[in-house]
């Protein structure tokens, strides 16, 4: 998954000063209404394991990018078969199902159009709290079908916090990051071959994001004639905007949901806007408004032509600036 974006530069920071960063249920619980962008590339080395790292993946680039929107499960078609789930992620590709509770995030399953996998017992995404030196293990099951065929999958989802430090991205440095390790792993039981599947990961993550900065992908499919590896990258590129909107009011959009025009205020310390961007939930980008070149503080925008559904609505300044906000059109 890929996004493109505007990166922020922070003042570097003595690394003997930062603490141990800490993920909460309260700081990286994802949440409907909740929008992001996925940009996908080629694969970085992950840099090392430990205490004050400095992980330089400055040389992250994007070919390919896709929107993600957290929604209430009850919105989505499959809600049925996840009486569980407390928040669905979606995108273009797969709808996926997530239990957020006190002890971590559970993963419930998942819907890509053409099975619908319920996961008994769910396996765990990301434990609370999390910090350096955290580890869990989780078995995460299931049993559904594919073309027709039965299948029975099981495997094993772990995840270990083996470093903290400072991220460098293309443009941006980023402070008191913490890294998970993933190990997921599974084998699905067909009727006549099994296919294994390892799925190694390093996620970089900040308080106050539910979803990771970056993430860098070893994938290995077997099935039965030796493993086919696949490695990439998928980095949010505007998880720092994100990172910097955390500490500003951010934009304000109402009414929202609308049905003919929405009116769009910014925030004092936004610099003059540039242009306004709404995009649908696959990723495309249905309207582009340039703004005059003045130092306006609000605008109203017609979105009467758009057809009823959730979109993201972006600011963007003259130096680069950007706030993100979910849009309802009805």
């Amino acid at each position: 998954m890929k996004r493109s974006t505007v990166l922020l530069t922070f003042c570097a920071l003595n690394l003997s000063v930062f603490a141990q960063p800490v993920l909460t249920q309260a700081t990286n619980s994802p949440a409907p209404g909740d929008t992001y962008t996925i940009n996908y590339g080629p694969y970085v080395p992950p840099g090392m394991p430990g205490a004050n790292q400095t992980w330089n993946l400055s040389a992250l680039a994007t070919d390919s990018s896709l929107a993600v929107q957290f929604v209430a499960p009850a919105s989505t078609p499959s809600a049925a078969q996840f009486p569980t789930a407390t928040v669905a992620e979606m995108s273009a590709l797969v709808t996926q199902y997530y239990r957020v509770a006190a002890d971590g995030i559970h993963f419930a399953g998942s819907d890509d159009g053409t099975s619908v996998i319920v996961h008994a017992p769910q396996g765990k995404f990301l434990a609370f709290p999390c910090t350096f030196g955290t580890s869990w293990s989780t078995p995460q099951n299931a049993s559904f079908a594919y073309e027709g065929m039965p299948v029975t999958r099981t495997g094993t989802f772990s995840g270990h916090a083996d470093g903290y430090g400072t991220l460098v991205m293309p443009g941006a440095t980023i402070p008191n990051v913490l890294r998970v390790h993933w190990t997921h792993t599974l084998q699905d039981a067909l009727d006549f071959f099994t296919i294994s599947y390892i799925y190694d990961s390093y996620a970089y993550f900040v308080a106050g994001q539910s979803h990771p900065i970056v993430e860098l992908v070893t994938a290995s499919t077997d099935v039965g004639g030796g493993p086919i590896v696949n490695q990439f990258s998928r980095w949010s590129g505007d998880i720092s905007t994100s990172i910097q909107e955390l500490r500003k009011e951010p934009i304000s959009v109402y009414p929202n949901p609308a049905s003919d025009e929405v009116n769009i205020t910014l925030p004092d310390g936004f610099n003059t806007p540039s242009h306004i961007t709404i995009v649908d939930m696959a990723g495309r980008t249905v309207l582009n408004k340039m703004l005059p070149g003045t130092n306006m503080r609000s605008t109203r925008l017609d979105v009467s032509s758009l057809f009823s559904g959730m979109y993201q609505l972006t600011v963007i300044t003259t130096d680069g600036q950007r706030s993100t906000v979910p849009l309802i059109v009805r």
